[in-house]
């Protein structure tokens, strides 16, 4: 026949008796509990306290977010160069000033901002070549001797 398994969790008497007796050999815990409240009176524990006052929320705009104007504006003046061929100017500042304000933790488009300083740049070289092109083509047009 086998015996029963043990409970780990069973109190034995010995552990009884030593919690539930006091120094002054009074039976009663020796863990700091609470007086019971007097008769009539509520637990601290179930008294009710009326809710804190509603504190109402900051809706501003968002300072990461307020400088995110400029990567917008560096990409729509560095593409209005198609249209006006000296936008990309305007594109290379405001991309710059951009970025700056990205690595404050003023803006939060810093991709915007860059791809504005890139197409600036490109269009700006672009526009240089083309300029450049055109100088040569009148230079040698100029210089070429003309037989009528």
């Amino acid at each position: 026949m086998t015996t029963p398994p043990e409970d780990p969790f069973a109190r034995t008497p010995h552990q009884d008796a030593h919690e539930w007796s006091s120094p002054s050999g009074e039976a009663g815990p020796q863990h700091d509990t609470p007086p019971p409240p007097p008769p009539g009176q509520v637990p601290y524990a179930m008294q009710q306290y009326p809710p804190p006052p509603y504190q109402q929320g900051y809706y501003g705009p968002d300072p990461r977010t307020q400088k995110n104007w400029m990567g917008i504006v560096s990409l729509v003046a560095s593409l209005s160069t198609i249209v006006t061929g000296i936008g990309c100017i305007a594109g290379i500042v405001f991309g710059h000033l951009g970025l700056n304000a990205a690595k404050n933790g003023e803006a939060n488009n810093r991709g915007l901002s860059l791809a504005g300083l890139i197409t600036g740049y490109v269009f700006l070289g672009i526009g240089l070549l083309v300029v450049a092109a055109y100088v040569v083509f009148f230079a040698v047009l100029v210089s070429a001797e003309t037989t009528y």
